[in-house]
Formats: structure tokens, C-alpha cells, sequence
């Protein structure tokens, strides 16, 4: 008797099932200065159809040169209007500009089609998301009705999760996506900030594979988003998936429905991308 086709099987690491697309909240352009990794359009858009990802949110690595980060943004600009539906833009700026000269960069990018939020990169800029110089990116951010994604758990105190808590209150209902959920160190205190906080959702990047059980048991599939962070990462991240256990719905919006909420991306762009069905 042949077996039936697996119920949870919606998306893998070989791809997403037919019907099942799946959007990656959080990939880079650009070359860390902490890591020495580097990625583009070319090395991304490749590791998409190889791995069936429908949608890419891309941002620059974090830079304090704005000669970069204006260079990086450029690019993610051309890559957005070029692979429509395929490719948004998050505006990644140093939180420690001037405010005229943060809001001028980022409004500008805010206004282009494509961009759909802004990041405080705590590690990166060495500033905590409830630091007063992060007011204007909430404002921005309010201004143009975008979440704000913050990287958490690694990089110092000022990476913690408890950190997001009282700015995310302010700026609420709009949402709050924590990166890296904790990093694997700090998942239960991402947890515990999403459950007192209610518009935080998670991005768990480079979590254990338990911790993402226990996010989405304790706080349901629509705060839960899947992310890769680099291109490497991306099959890794999809075997934790497939580690544990989601039931098909928690599956469907795990890889797609909830980030489609969340950053108001139109469900009419999100399409299969199997390898074998481009064969």
C-alpha cells in the first residue's frame, strides 16, 4: 500500500510543497564587518530557487559610513524594482545620526515602493532599542506604518530582549519583530517579552530547534516568522522546521502567512519556486 503524502511536509529543506510558499524575513546585502560574510542579489536570488523561497526582506549590514550604507541601500533598491514581489527592502540606518539627517534618509527610502520596515541593528551600532537615540526610528517607522525589526541576543546588555519592551509598548499595535528571537542564549526571555508584549512577534535565526517549539506553542504560529540571516543558513533553518512538529496551519504561517501579516505584503505575489518544478 503506498504510504500517504506527509501532512506536515509544507515546507522542507528541499522546498516548499506546491501551494505552500515560503517568505525568508531576514537576509543582508552587503559584507559584515563583524564576520567577513558578504552577499548580493546574484548569490541570493540563486539560493532562493534552489531552496524554493518565494520572498526575501534584505537589508545592508550594519555600517556607521553612510558612503556604505547609502551604496547598499542603492543596490537593494535596484534588486526591489528589478525582482518585484520577490525581493522587499528593510531601511537599516545608524540609530545614532542626527535625527534630520536619519529621517532624511530614511524617509526617502520609506517612500520608494518595496520597503516594508526599518531595523535597529543593536550589535551593530552598540545601542539599545530603548536608548533615546532609537525614538526616531520608532517615529519614522510610525510615520510610514512599518514594523520595526531589532536584533536581539547577541552583542552585549544591549541586545537583550527586555530591552524592546517599553519602546515596543509605546510604538504598539504596530509591529515589533525581535531578530535572532534571543539568539539561542536569551529564546525564554524572547518569549516572555512576546507573551507581555502583544504586538512583539519573533524571528528565531540560529535558535535551537526546541526554543522555536516552545515560541510557537506559547505564543501561537502568528508570531512566528521564519528567517535565514545568511544564505548558508537558509537549509539549516528549514530542517529545524521540519525538527518540530508544527501542524500543517502552524506550518502555513510559520513560512509565510505570518510575515505576509505582519509586513503587509500582497499574498498575490507569493508563489512556489521548487527546484524540480523549474526542471
Amino acid at each position: 500500500m503506498t504510504a500517504p503524502p506527509n501532512e506536515y511536509d509544507v515546507c522542507s529543506s528541499e522546498g516548499p510543497v506546491l501551494g505552500g510558499p515560503l517568505v525568508d524575513v531576514h537576509g543582508h546585502f552587503g559584507r559584515s564587518a563583524a564576520t567577513g560574510y558578504s552577499s548580493g542579489a546574484a548569490d541570493l536570488l540563486q539560493a532562493m530557487d534552489r531552496h524554493g523561497i518565494a520572498t526575501t526582506l534584505v537589508m545592508p549590514q550594519p555600517t556607521a559610513d553612510r558612503g556604505t550604507a547609502d551604496r547598499v541601500h542603492a543596490e537593494i533598491t535596484e534588486a526591489v524594482a528589478g525582482h518585484p514581489g520577490r525581493l522587499y527592502g528593510i531601511v537599516n540606518l545608524d540609530p545614532r545620526l542626527p535625527e534630520a539627517e536619519y529621517r532624511r534618509a530614511a524617509d526617502h527610502l520609506l517612500a520608494r515602493a518595496g520597503f516594508v520596515a526599518v531595523k535597529i541593528h543593536t550589535a551593530g551600532f552598540a545601542v539599545a532599542p530603548d536608548d533615546p537615540v532609537c525614538d526616531k526610528v520608532f517615529r519614522a517607522a510610525a510615520d510610514h506604518d512599518v514594523p520595526v525589526m531589532v536584533h536581539t541576543g547577541l552583542g552585549g546588555p544591549h541586545t537583550l530582549p527586555q530591552r524592546v519592551v517599553e519602546p515596543a509598548r509605546r510604538y504598539g499595535p504596530r509591529p515589533v519583530v525581535l531578530c535572532h528571537a534571543g539568539f539561542g542564549a536569551f529564546c525564554a526571555e524572547a518569549i516572555e517579552v512576546a507573551v507581555s508584549t502583544a504586538n512583539v512577534h519573533l524571528e528565531p535565526s540560529w535558535c535551537p530547534a526546541f526554543s522555536v517549539r516552545q515560541m510557537v506553542r506559547r505564543l501561537g504560529a502568528h508570531r512566528v516568522m521564519f528567517g535565514s540571516d545568511h544564505i548558508e543558513n537558509i537549509p539549516v533553518e528549514l530542517a529545524k522546521l521540519d525538527a518540530v512538529g508544527l501542524t500543517p496551519a502552524e506550518r502555513r504561517l510559520v513560512c509565510a502567512d505570518t510575515a505576509t501579516s505582519v509586513f503587509g505584503l500582497p499574498p498575490s505575489t507569493l508563489t512556489t519556486t521548487r527546484p524540480e518544478a523549474a526542471a
